[in-house]
C-alpha cells in the first residue's frame, strides 16, 4: 500500500472526475487503494439541480451520506426524501437512483467496495 502525504486536505481541491452523466455529476475520490483504504472507495459526488443517476443495480452495496442539498432517492421501488445529515443504504442487486430535488448543488459521500469504483486514480494527485 502506498501512503502519500499529506494526510489531510480539502475535498473540493481534489480532482473532479466525470461520473458518466456529462457535466451534471462530478466525483472526487477521497479514500481508496493507494489513498489510505485498500478495500473500499469513498467518493464525494456533486450533482447539479435536476440531474439524476440512471436507475441501475450491481453486485455491491452503497453507503450514502448527504452533506449538502436535497435528493429524491428510489431504492427497491421506495421513494425517499434525503437532505443534509441523512444517510441511505443500498443493498447489492437492488434497483436505485438519486435525483437532485433541490435548487442548489447536491453533495454526498458514497462508499463502495473497491470493485464498485471503475476509476484507476493515482496514489498522489500532485
Amino acid at each position: 500500500m502506498t501512503i502519500s502525504k499529506p494526510y489531510h486536505g480539502k475535498i473540493m481541491d481534489l480532482k473532479a472526475l466525470g461520473a458518466g452523466e456529462g457535466d451534471s455529476i462530478s466525483k472526487r475520490v477521497v479514500f481508496g487503494p493507494g489513498k489510505f483504504w485498500d478495500d473500499h472507495v469513498m467518493r464525494v459526488f456533486t450533482v447539479k439541480p435536476g440531474a439524476a443517476s440512471p436507475f441501475h443495480h450491481h453486485d455491491w452495496p452503497h453507503y450514502v451520506i448527504i452533506l449538502q442539498g436535497k435528493a429524491r432517492g428510489v431504492i427497491d421501488g421506495v421513494n425517499i426524501d434525503l437532505e443534509e445529515g441523512f444517510y441511505a443504504y443500498v443493498p447489492p442487486m437492488v434497483d436505485h437512483n438519486f435525483t437532485n430535488s433541490g435548487d442548489g448543488d447536491l453533495t454526498f459521500i458514497c462508499i463502495v467496495p473497491t470493485g464498485g469504483d471503475d476509476y484507476s486514480y493515482p496514489a498522489s494527485e500532485e
